[in-house]
């Protein structure tokens, strides 16, 4: 065994701890895809049988609200009251255990009051896509909620197919990783869940070009990412099969969206960093590329999770 496949092995010895979801908070817009996303939300509560928080934020009033503020702020609360009696009365939420959430504030402040006062384990939330993600109420904080949340976020991009049971039993998992020591936070939660659902590993190192000048050191780069790649997994843990490792070169959101379709994966898990999380290898730009092109829900876990 070489050096450096021997640090790379040294990095990770202890099998991760089992996943466990028992509280999951849900942001809704009411539009089309937050109703795509709440059937993902409901899959993961019914097979944890796990509590689903529903929740829709009011935007606050501006500091000096323009005339008839008030009014626009009190239909904007009526309107999403009938939305979720509708929601109730469709019986959707009948067979889990839900609690209804209508709050007002900065979007990305209040999530953050929920998941540490509800003690939320994952949060689920749909996009449109490039040009809704950026408009809807939650797309304009959606990825400031990725980026800080303390606890796992599944978003549900435009190019999901309608098959909520798949990314909460996943055959193939894609770990898209930087191979920092940050990474093994991400590894460690998509291996618990591949060891729950006997699930196949995929796990994707993509090298920028610019990082690469010749042939001989692509190779070289390649080989010592492999190696890293090795040491993610502890060599102890019952997989169900010996995971693929990849490294590609281009870039890196266009990768993993690549390599998700080839291998057909049924969720893509990235590690985000601490601090400002997706600074880095996997910029909010990339995140959000990977996240409107995926052809499958992306999970983003942070480097720390609240216990």
């Amino acid at each position: 065994m070489s050096t450096a496949t021997k640090s790379a092995k040294s990095l990770q010895t202890i099998a991760p701890a089992p996943v466990w979801i028992n509280n999951i908070l849900f942001l809704t817009d009411f539009s089309p895809v937050s109703t795509a996303a709440l059937r993902h939300a409901l899959s993961a509560a019914r097979r944890f049988a796990a509590k689903v928080y529903v929740t829709h934020v009011l935007e606050p009033p501006p500091v000096a609200p323009a005339p008839g503020a008030f009014y626009e702020a009190a239909s904007a609360r009526e309107e999403a009251e009938k939305k979720f009696d509708a929601l109730l009365n469709d019986g959707e939420l009948n067979d889990v255990l839900h609690e209804i959430i209508l709050s007002e504030g900065p979007p990305s402040r209040v999530v953050e009051e929920i998941v540490r006062e509800k003690r939320i384990d994952l949060i689920v939330v749909g996009t449109h896509g490039r040009k809704g993600f950026r408009k809807m109420m939650l797309g304009s904080v959606a990825e400031e909620i990725y980026r800080k949340a303390s606890c796992p976020v599944l978003t549900i991009g435009p190019e999901n197919p309608a098959n909520p049971e798949s990314e909460m039993s996943p055959r193939r998992i894609l770990i898209a990783t930087d191979l920092l020591d940050r990474a093994h936070r991400a590894c460690d939660y998509a291996i618990a869940m591949a060891l729950r659902h006997a699930s196949e590993l995929i796990l994707l190192h993509v090298i920028e070009d610019q990082q690469v000048s010749d042939f001989g050191r692509a190779e070289q780069q390649r080989l010592a990412s492999l190696a890293r790649m090795e040491g993610l997994i502890p060599a102890e843990t019952p997989l169900a099969s010996r995971p693929k490792l990849i490294v590609a070169r281009g870039h890196a959101a266009d990768e993993i969206s690549r390599t998700a379709r080839e291998y057909k994966a049924d969720l893509i898990v990235i590690g985000l960093h601490g601090g400002e999380r997706m600074a880095a290898f996997f910029p909010g730009t990339v995140a959000y590329r990977v996240i409107c092109q995926a052809p499958c829900p992306v999970l983003t876990v942070p480097a720390a999770i609240h216990e």
